[in-house]
């Protein structure tokens, strides 16, 4: 018997056991499943080329062709200032040659002779995206543009960017300057790991300071510049980012975004138009970061706008709250100006029907006392309402009777109501 009980038992467990472990194959090939599906239900990307990367692993979440060679823009500048992090010292001086102020614009306004902190100049570098800032950088760190280039390229090729080439250091258009979606990633990946380029790129304004360059207490400006990327205002986690824009490079981006410990960079290039380069950015953000089940947290709440407040008359509004309160037959004792005293008297239609009987009557006894028809019993009726704080006097003025039609009627009812 206590063997019997004890097959059974055995056997009950053996198909338990076989239940779970079914059921833990199964949830495993679900989540296998789910997680192909994510992959297969890639976002729809309006740019011509878009990456999105795990800069921790390296591991591509998205791409749309990664290796496809196009104009980079201003986004160059991302490597442009990490060469020059690289080459000199952020607390050094240097002048603005002729050359790098009659830069083309976007600018910050760099004059021929003045002088600059490093620092000051990566922050007109990649705030302002200033051209005359990029070429100070990069005779300062090369020697001249073309040097500062063969900088660029050798740097680039350490990184991994082996389908880059560089030919100035603000990405304004020449044929033989191009980068890929991919390798745009991995340059910014790589500055995102020096402290003042992170620094600077997460900065939402700033204020550079500029001197003369005539002595050591040379007298200076301060020019203001503020970023441009849109993201550090709109998109919650945002660590930096750099912008571009020309005419054949059309919209482009790189940047970075921080959720719950994961780190995206989304690279984006030749976007139609700026909606669509910041909704492709906040839509691969997005994607990523659901694919490591991090929700979207809430919207950020930006500063509320300056509310007009439109103001109106005092006798307006304390007759508008007084009717409200008590109705329609509160009487409100206003101070009103002449003119609107004038306007705000109100003539009756009809005179009181007692006054009617007793004038009809007067009329009667006129007509046995003198023997003559009255042609004209027309009462003209000026009774006239004045708000009081204690009661509304009505005040009525009858007309005399004339024998002889009246001449101007209107006119004779308008010099009553007006009087």
């Amino acid at each position: 018997m206590s063997l019997r009980f004890f097959l059974n038992s055995f056997c009950v467990w053996q198909l338990q056991f076989r239940i779970g472990v079914a059921a833990v194959l199964s949830m495993a090939a679900s989540l296998v499943l789910a997680q192909e599906g994510i992959a297969l239900a890639s976002p729809m990307i309006a740019a011509r080329s878009a990456v999105l990367m795990n800069p921790t692993t390296g591991e591509i979440l998205f791409a749309k062709e990664p290796r496809l060679r196009l104009p980079p823009a201003s986004t160059t500048k991302v490597l442009t200032a990490l060469v020059a992090l690289e080459h000199i010292n952020v607390n050094a001086r240097i002048p603005v040659s002729p050359q790098a102020a009659s830069a083309p614009p976007s600018r910050i306004g760099l004059r021929a002779g003045e002088v600059a902190l490093v620092q000051d100049l990566l922050y007109g570098l990649m705030l302002k995206s200033g051209n005359d800032a990029a070429e100070t950088l990069a005779e300062a760190a090369g020697g001249s543009v073309s040097g500062f280039a063969e900088l660029m390229n050798s740097r680039a090729w350490q990184i991994g960017a082996r389908d880059s080439h560089f030919t100035n250091p603000h990405g304004l258009p020449n044929d033989d300057h191009y980068t890929t979606a991919y390798d745009l990633s991995l340059i910014f990946r790589q500055a995102m790991n020096h402290p003042v380029f992170a620094d600077i790129v997460r900065t939402r304004s700033a204020a550079l300071r500029i001197e003369s360059g005539q002595g050591l207490y040379s007298d200076w400006r301060m020019v203001p510049v503020l970023n441009h990327n849109q993201l550090l205002v709109s998109y919650e986690g945002t660590r930096g980012g750099k912008t571009g824009f020309t005419f054949k490079a059309r919209r482009c981006f790189v940047g970075e975004a921080d959720r719950g410990g994961v780190r995206l960079i989304v690279a984006i290039l030749n976007s139609p138009n700026s909606g669509t380069l910041w909704q492709d950015a906040r839509t691969l953000l997005d994607y990523g970061f659901a694919r490591y089940g991090l929700a979207s947290p809430p919207p950020m709440k930006l500063e509320p706008a300056p509310v007009i407040v439109q103001r109106t008359p005092a006798a307006a509004r304390l007759l508008a709250t007084t009717s409200k309160r008590k109705g329609a037959r509160a009487a409100v004792s206003v101070k009103l100006s002449p003119r609107q005293a004038a306007t705000s008297k109100v003539t009756s239609a009809k005179p009181p029907a007692k006054l009617a009987l007793a004038t009809t009557s007067k009329n009667v006894l006129a007509k046995k006392s003198t023997g003559k028809v009255v042609k004209s019993s027309k009462l003209a009726p000026a009774a006239t309402v004045k708000t009081n704080n204690q009661h509304s006097a009505i005040k009525t003025k009858v007309a005399r009777v004339e024998e002889k039609p009246v001449v101007s009627k209107s006119r004779k009812n308008a010099n009553k109501q007006g009087g």
